[in-house]
């Protein structure tokens, strides 16, 4: 019995720690550290409707967030616009760069 438990126990930290990876937040990088790397796919970030004064952020959250799910090891921001005073979109190139 403890012997089907500790294999669990050892199943379960694997998949917890590989979706971990797979997820994790990319580097932000210029186009020229990325030359080497493949294009993942574009992606964007929105900071929803509401007032939020700091929509950058919210949004570039969000663009990472979906990189990282990707499984994207670097970012490269391309641009960038207001929709309104407190709302906004971000968007972006999301790499994978052998390491």
């Amino acid at each position: 019995m403890s012997r089907t438990i500790a294999v669990a126990l050892a199943v379960s930290c694997f998949v917890l720690l590989s979706a971990r990876v797979a997820n994790a937040k990319p580097d932000e990088a210029t186009f020229s550290q990325v030359q080497n790397c493949r294009l993942v796919e574009n992606v964007s970030g929105s900071s929803g409707y509401g007032k939020n004064s700091g929509w950058q952020a919210i949004a570039k959250n969000r663009a990472e967030r979906k990189a990282g799910e990707l499984g994207a090891t670097h970012i490269v921001w391309t641009g960038s616009r207001s929709i309104g005073s407190f709302n906004g979109e971000v968007s972006a190139n999301a790499y994978y760069c052998a390491r």
